[in-house]
């Protein structure tokens, strides 16, 4: 074992010699050792080694090789354990496998891997041979494993196989680190997985699973934006017609040490039989110098309905039964009474956002100027007041009317030119790089901020233009009348919608969750009745003067929301714990 753990250590340092940025950009971050050896043992008891002694692991992403040099020395210690037993039930090994000569028939049989990079490959080698004690005849390989046996005839016995267990770290690489070629290569071999702003590691479940046998398992740590994110939806669709037998969500905790990507760890079984998920969330673990538990987390089941295309839900029962709850009540969606609309890019605001007191001193052309918000000028119910303006270039025709403003612009030319629209002759230099519709900005809209702790939805009414931070919700046309925005964003800003929203959302930080709309539209709201105590304690609101005031009146419409969905103690207590304050 200590001869293991040096090895993991030698590739730990191998690894770390590569620069931080060529790591990033292939996607490659170090596992720790409490975490492989967590795959390691629970993959390794789904294989009954005694009566298939010839079982077969392989990593297509094996890296300095650190879930390889695991599998050996758990392996070997079990061979050993049962030596007597395997060699009476698998008599054919008799002369084929002495109790000295274990370590070399591991490697040669059971050990297979396969990695880009042949630096590190060659490491795994000697890696291997150093923990046999003797040199070997390895099954690791230098390829890239996404093309292996599909655009080459190389390696020809090695994607031959058919494996009891995939296991490993695919690389995490974005749609902006691939080049076009190869994504029109992966657009054709991964289509049911990979599409556009997909990421890399996708394709790698596809191809572990093309790699197992029958009931075979595949193990993967990866990031756990797959479970929601909308580029993943294929993804999510192709896992669930499997048996998905544990998650291990990281949550918030930083497992790898030089990368903010949160993590899971997900089981799939190649056979479709189970109809409950075994699931663990951790809430506080720590990387590097602290251990992580995952085997003290307690673990709960949800039904495999609830792994669903649009995004998975992963609760507890007791707030399963409220997010359910949520779901049936619900007679609308956002989306469907609302357009959303994302604020202006200007590819440069220092070319075009001042305050009220330079405006007046440069003389900037008043018809260009407008009132101007980001994401921090966004609460619940209120809209901070704000002395930015915004010159609104794209209602200049002809520069020459307009000197102060383009002035004001000129001084940065030349990085506004630098802008890819401004390359491909779509806008003019001095032009807003997306300034939207200006109807969209002058409508009473609703407007929300897109990275938040917590919902803050506040109604405008002065037709101020948004930056791209801030999103625009504006009621369609068949329900003006129908529905008012304080009514709704009182709605929207209860704990309740809140304890709702963050069920289905992205977390990006222990503390920020993502508002794009594809999450924010599909909030589930019950309006088949008009509540007259909401609808009246939200036109107040918005006049409250004093901080307590507001608060007061905030709780009034937490407790008549509570009373709509006719929740009991016990579940507001829930909402109110996850809302905070």
């Amino acid at each position: 074992m200590e001869q293991v753990n040096s090895l993991y250590l030698q590739g730990r340092a191998f690894e770390k010699n590569k620069s931080i940025d060529d790591r990033k950009a292939k996607g490659v971050f170090y596992t720790p050792l409490e975490v492989v050896d967590y795959m390691v043992r629970n993959t390794i008891a789904s294989l009954d080694i005694i009566n298939n002694p010839y079982a077969k692991i392989v990593d297509i992403s094996c890296g300095a090789g650190y879930f390889l040099i695991r599998y050996f020395e758990a392996m070997r210690s079990f061979f050993q354990q049962n030596y007597n037993e395997i060699i009476t039930l698998n008599p054919q090994l008799k002369n084929k496998l002495s109790y000295e000569d274990i370590g070399r028939f591991i490697i040669e049989h059971n050990i297979w891997g396969a990695d880009i990079d042949s630096e590190a490959v060659t490491l795994v080698k000697e890696s291997l041979d150093k923990a046999a004690g003797c040199s070997c005849k390895s099954n690791i390989i230098c390829t890239d494993s996404l093309l292996g046996g599909l655009e080459n005839t190389e390696h020809k016995e090695f994607w031959a196989q058919q494996y009891d267990c995939v296991i490993g770290n695919p690389p995490y690489i974005g749609h902006k680190g691939v080049p076009s070629e190869y994504k029109s290569i992966l657009y054709k071999h991964y289509k049911d997985v990979y599409k556009d702003k997909a990421d890399i590691s996708y394709c790698f479940f596809k191809r572990g699973m093309e790699l197992l046998k029958p009931r075979g398992v595949l193990c993967f740590i990866t990031s756990r934006y797959f479970m929601e994110g909308p580029s993943a939806d294929k993804l999510r669709s192709f896992i669930a017609a499997y048996d998905v037998e544990e998650l291990v969500d990281f949550g918030d905790c930083k497992v790898f040490a030089d990368a903010g990507v949160s993590v899971a760890i997900i089981s799939i079984r190649k056979q479709s039989r189970l109809e409950e998920v075994r699931v663990k969330k951790l809430k506080i673990c720590y990387g590097n110098s602290e251990v992580i538990n995952i085997d003290e987390t307690e673990a709960f089941y949800i039904n495999k309905s609830f792994l669903k295309k649009e995004g998975w839900v992963l609760l507890e029962p007791k707030a399963l039964e409220i997010y359910t709850k949520l779901e049936g009540s619900s007679t609308h969606q956002l989306g469907d009474i609302f357009d959303s609309y994302q604020g202006i890019i200007t590819g440069c605001d220092k070319a075009f956002v001042l305050n009220e007191v330079q405006a007046k001193e440069l003389g900037i052309e008043k018809e260009l100027l407008k009132p101007w918000i980001k994401n921090s000028h966004v609460d619940k119910f209120e809209i901070k007041n704000t002395d930015k303006l915004i010159i609104y270039s794209d209602l200049i025709t002809e520069p020459a009317s307009f000197p102060q403003a383009i002035a004001f612009a000129e001084a940065y030319k030349n990085k506004l030119m630098q802008r890819r629209e401004c390359k491909r002759g779509v806008r003019h230099w001095y032009q807003l790089q997306w300034g939207r519709d200006i109807k969209n900005f002058e409508h009473e809209k609703i407007v929300y901020p897109y990275k938040a702790a917590k919902n803050r939805f506040a109604v405008d009414r002065k037709g101020l233009y948004c930056s791209a931070d801030v999103y625009s919700l504006i009621i369609k046309e068949e329900f003006k009348g129908i529905y008012s925005l304080d009514y709704i964003t009182a709605l929207l800003n209860s704990k309740t919608m809140e304890f709702y929203f963050k069920c289905i959302a992205k977390k990006i930080s222990p503390t920020l969750y993502d508002y794009y709309p594809n999450k924010v539209l599909k909030i589930g709201l019950q309006l088949n009745e008009f509540n007259e105590i909401i609808g009246n304690l939200a036109k107040t609101i918005s006049t409250a003067n004093k901080s307590i005031e507001r608060k007061c009146i905030l709780q009034a419409i937490d407790r008549e929301i509570y009373k709509m969905y006719n929740f009991n103690e016990s579940q507001i207590e829930i909402i109110e714990n996850s809302a905070g304050e």
